[in-house]
C-alpha cells in the first residue's frame, strides 16, 4: 500500500486534481482508494458534518480530528494506492496556534503507523488574492472554512513550516496552484512516476 495526500486551502484546485487522478487511475486500471478527512466512511461522515458546523474550541478540534483519523486508518484494507483529500497536515496548518498545539499535533502524528504516512504529499500553494478571486466566482465556504479565511498568513506559514519537518520517508511537494489544471495534473503524474508509485 502507498499513501498519497492532497493539501491546501479551499479553492486551491485540490478537489479538481483528485478527480482527475481518480479518472487516470481508472483508465490505467491502477488499484486505488480515495478518501477524505474528516470523514471517509458512513459513521465518520456524520462526525464530519458536526465538526464543520461546530464552534468547538481548538483543543477539542485537534482531538476530534485525530480520533476520526485513527478510526479511519484502522478500517483500511487496501493494498493499492490510498489517496487522502486532507490528512494530518491540515490539522497542523489550521489548528496550530501555539507551541502547545504544535507539540500535541506532532506527538499525535508520531502515533500513526509508518505504513499510513504518505509517500507523497501534494500541497497546492496559492496567494490570498487568488483565493478571494476564486471564492467570489464559486460561492460561499462552509462555516469551518469561513472561520479560518481571515487566518490565511498563519495557515500558509504552518504549511510552509511543516514542509521542512521530516516525517518518515514522506516527500512534500509544493505545487503552484495558479497553473492550469492540465499542467498541475501532468506534474502530479510525473512525480508519481518519479517516486515509483506508478509505472
Amino acid at each position: 500500500m502507498h499513501v498519497i495526500s492532497f493539501e491546501g486551502f479551499e479553492y486551491s484546485g485540490k478537489s479538481t486534481q483528485i478527480a482527475l487522478l481518480k479518472k487516470f487511475f481508472i483508465k490505467k486500471k491502477i488499484a486505488s482508494t480515495f478518501t477524505r478527512e474528516p470523514g471517509g466512511n458512513k459513521d465518520l461522515e456524520k462526525i464530519r458534518k458536526i465538526i464543520l458546523q461546530s464552534d468547538f474550541d481548538n483543543l477539542s478540534l485537534i482531538l476530534f480530528f485525530f480520533a476520526s483519523r485513527f478510526s479511519l486508518l484502522s478500517s483500511f484494507k487496501s493494498n493499492g494506492i490510498v489517496v487522502f483529500d486532507r490528512f494530518f497536515d491540515s490539522t497542523y496548518a489550521y489548528q496550530n496556534f501555539t507551541t502547545r498545539d504544535k507539540q500535541l499535533i506532532l506527538n499525535l502524528i508520531k502515533q500513526i503507523h509508518k505504513k499510513y504516512i504518505p509517500r507523497l504529499t501534494f500541497y497546492f500553494k496559492m496567494n490570498r488574492k487568488t483565493l478571494l478571486e476564486r471564492k467570489n466566482k464559486r460561492g460561499a465556504l462552509n462555516k469551518f472554512d469561513k472561520k479560518y479565511l481571515g487566518d490565511f498568513a498563519r495557515i500558509q506559514k504552518n504549511y510552509n513550516d511543516l514542509s521542512k519537518i521530516k516525517i518518515g520517508k514522506r516527500i512534500f511537494i509544493t505545487i503552484d496552484a495558479s497553473q492550469s489544471k492540465e499542467l498541475i495534473h501532468e506534474e502530479i503524474i510525473r512525480n508519481l512516476k518519479k517516486w515509483k508509485l506508478i509505472k
